[in-house]
């Protein structure tokens, strides 16, 4: 039987670890006749899966009406489009909802649920009716048990473990993010009364000062409704903690449903949020964080970033971080919504910036893509009133491509060349970020909230994102990510913390921050002291265990100078002055007032910055350097010119993947602890283009790859010779071999039987010649 597994942070088919490369085709908006074609250029492109939305309000246009073969409509033949893609060999990853989003009419839900079933729609806090259910009123779980019924017979016959292709299947989409985006908190009666059930089970929130003991349900309605500053945030905060877990039930029920209608593959959920670059995604994170913690879960991101480069790499860095901080500790890191779109004629676009991406996450230890969305089409009326449906993906509706095409074969075909070898290979870290997943609850506000959730997204956009993310991946620092709340912290596992730190921190984070010190742990934190928990109980466990007497806030978006180390006037805002006993001062203000000190707890150490310090030039680069420095931490990798450069160490040997997102092209030579990598020699990188290069990769018993400066794109095996092709006609090479030799080489050594030569080819081809035996 075949089979389909996560283990080991690894995807596994048929026990071998796999790349899941996946370009999304919506079967709905191209027809029939096309559909192989399509699929043809997937294959062409070097992938090995497509996934799909299935839209519930095209296969059920009435209550009791389905359609899965195509008899009222040729594209509402589901079950031929999957047995083609199965027959032409495709992975498959369906995604039945039944929320698609996807651009169609109700987010994909069908206009008939609410029209017999009115109860069941969200109402916001305005009173108004939006064209979303309320996920867990009956009628409505009572229209989706009927679905997934209808079509979850298509699907499970055709599960790779009865011997179809299907090898996971999505469910939902994007839960919560309609209420992000649209920033609107619900009030179905039915969602008011599972609200009120919430507070009234849970007695940390559940007393008279808070709330009332009798008609809870019509005080959280008018609370919602009609927010008072002086008393309602706490009921948001409330609302918020509530709908996580309301999500997890709902997930929990579709779950439910399609294993009882057969689901044998794991479940997917897929996690929104990407906006502003990345650094609100931890809010889709905190609204799905129950959901992500259900058992065999499969987490997927979603992610937009639009564009590439030095000023926003440590962005998509952190996110990939903080979902593997998250998600399933099996899995690998997953991306289901992997832009491939965006690029719409005359647009600025560059269509470098999909294979950027892709590497630099491949380097995240990212083990299954599905670019979304990999083909334009058209809309039916049903679907939208929008007829044409192309957002710039990388071919047109009527199947001609566009440029950024051309690229996705070539990163599969160096991904074909490295096979199960790269696949394995985990990414190197020298430090690790923590962070606290409460700081980005903050995806519905009212009055009563929106002071606190600005401060709150400024600190941790200027500190967690641009100071701390973005200094250590700029000085070539690359980090892990730790939840602070939910993980313990091991001074042996991570001798080296840094962390965002604001007002309020739960008191066993505290605790557990300075026990870190005490053993050993060494912990960087920036921003403003805790004084509260979040439930706004005083709690300074932290502030008093650090030795702080006095604390002064200066006005919050405020630009001050400061002088830190031996720069002086850096401009900082939330600027926070400390007195106490330090060890160390090495920041204070223009009063002369400390603004940074150090102080030796226990075993080890803390550095605290009351300041937010983005690093937006060399100099604020230089102080994260020098914290790096006091803190023991040296980069992993340094170079004579600046380029993206990760290492990834397997069994067999490493890759050392590098990318240029500058307009011009780079010389640099590469050092690891301390040692030249390449013999010294320099690597060239093309403008905005990226390698996966090979260090001490051994491809066979006989052949051991010490380096080649260019990426190795085909290997053909001929009847007298082997043959390496690389990217660049420039290439240098170091080999050892055993019953080869390679033409136009040099040697360096030979024993054993074995051979070691050095090669500088300008053909773009390694040629290694059999021996006659």
């Amino acid at each position: 039987m075949n089979t389909f597994k996560i283990k080991d942070n690894l995807f596994w088919l048929n026990d071998q670890p796999i790349f899941i490369q996946s370009g999304e085709f919506h079967y709905y908006r191209t027809p029939p006749e096309e559909w192989r074609h399509r699929l043809n250029l997937l294959k062409e492109a070097g992938f090995n899966a497509l996934a799909s939305y299935i839209p519930w309000l095209w296969h059920q246009l009435e209550e009791d009406v389905f359609d899965f073969d195509g008899h009222s409509h040729p594209m509402r033949n589901l079950e031929g489009f999957l047995d083609l893609a199965d027959e032409m060999g495709f992975l498959i990853i369906p995604r039945p909802g039944p929320y698609i989003m996807a651009e169609t009419t109700n987010e994909g839900i069908p206009p008939w649920v609410f029209e017999n079933y009115p109860g069941a729609a969200f109402i916001d806090q305005n009173n108004k009716v939006q064209n979303i259910a309320s996920y867990l009123h009956p009628d409505f779980l009572k229209c989706v048990r009927k679905w997934y019924q209808a079509i979850f017979q298509v699907l499970t016959p055709r599960q790779i473990t009865y011997g179809g292709k299907i090898i996971m299947t999505q469910l939902d989409n994007e839960m919560g993010m309609i209420h992000w985006v649209r920033n609107i908190i619900d009030t179905n009666p039915d969602t008011i009364q599972r609200f009120a059930d919430y507070i009234r089970q849970a007695p940390e929130i559940n007393h008279p000062e808070r709330y009332p003991k009798e008609n809870l349900e019509d005080y959280l309605k008018e609370s919602i409704l009609h927010p008072h500053k002086e008393t309602d945030p706490i009921i948001l905060e409330d609302y918020r903690r509530f709908f996580q877990g309301y999500l997890e039930e709902y997930a929990a029920f579709l779950i439910q449903e399609a294993k009882q209608n057969g689901m044998e593959v794991p479940p997917v959920i897929n996690i929104h949020g990407f906006a502003n670059g990345g650094k609100t995604f931890p809010i889709g994170l905190s609204q799905l964080i129950n959901v992500i913690r259900l058992p065999d879960i499969i987490s997927a991101t979603d992610v937009y970033p639009c564009i590439i480069g030095e000023g926003n790499i440590h962005e998509l860095y952190m996110v990939n971080e903080m979902t593997k901080a998250l998600q399933n500790p099996e899995q690998a890191l997953f991306s289901i919504e992997f832009q491939s779109g965006g690029n719409i004629d005359f647009s600025n676009m560059q269509s470098s910036l999909y294979d950027l991406h892709a590497r630099l996450c491949i380097t995240s230890g990212m083990r299954a893509i599905n670019h979304y969305l990999f083909f334009g089409g058209e809309n039916h009326p049903v679907l939208s009133r929008i007829k044409r449906h192309d957002w710039g993906p990388p071919v047109r509706k009527d199947g001609s491509l566009r440029q950024h095409y051309h690229r996705y074969g070539k990163l599969s075909d160096a991904l074909a060349v490295y096979g199960q070898d790269l696949v394995k290979a985990q990414p190197q870290y020298v430090t690790t970020i923590g962070f606290q997943l409460d700081y980005f609850m903050t995806e519905v506000n009212n009055i009563t909230t929106q002071q606190e959730t600005k401060i709150i997204t400024h600190q941790r956009e200027r500190i967690l994102f641009d100071m701390l993310a973005r200094g250590l991946t700029l000085s070539h620092r690359p980090f892990t990510s730790v939840d602070l709340d939910r993980e313990a912290l091991d001074p042996a596992q991570t001798p080296v913390l840094w962390t965002m730190m604001e007002k309020q921190c739960y008191p066993e984070t505290q605790q557990k921050l300075l026990d870190y010190v005490k053993d050993g742990g060494t912990l960087i934190m920036a921003g403003r002291m805790c004084l509260e928990d979040f439930e706004h109980k005083p709690c300074t466990l932290l502030k008093d265990g650090l030795g702080i007497t006095h604390l002064e806030d200066q006005p919050p978006f405020q630009i001050q100078d400061i002088t830190i180390f031996d720069h002086q006037d850096v401009p900082v805002s939330f600027l926070e002055t400390y007195q106490g006993d330090f060890a160390e001062v090495f920041a204070y203000d223009d009063k002369n007032a400390v603004v940074g000190f150090r102080v030796d707890i226990g075993e080890g150490n803390l550095f605290m910055l009351g300041a937010a310090m983005p690093i937006s030039t060399l100099v604020e680069l230089d102080i994260i350097e020098t914290l790096s420095n006091r803190a023991t931490v040296p980069p992993l990798l340094t170079m004579t010119h600046w380029v993206d450069a990760r290492l990834s160490i397997a069994e067999n040997g490493g890759f050392l993947s590098i990318n240029n997102y500058q307009d011009d092209p780079v010389d640099t030579v590469l050092s690891y602890q301390g040692q030249p990598l390449f013999g010294g020699n320099q690597v060239h990188l093309p403008a905005r283009q990226g390698a996966i290069l090979p260090l001490e990769w051994q491809y066979s018993e006989d052949i051991l790859i010490h380096y080649a400066t260019s990426e190795i794109r085909h290997i053909y095996n001929e009847e007298d010779a082997l043959i390496f092709e690389t990217a660049q006609p420039d290439v240098t090479a170091e080999l050892t071999v055993k019953g080869y030799t390679c033409q136009d080489a040099n040697v360096i050594s030979e024993a054993d039987g074995r051979t070691r030569v050095v090669l500088d080819s300008s053909t773009g081809k390694i040629l290694l010649k059999r021996v006659p035996r």
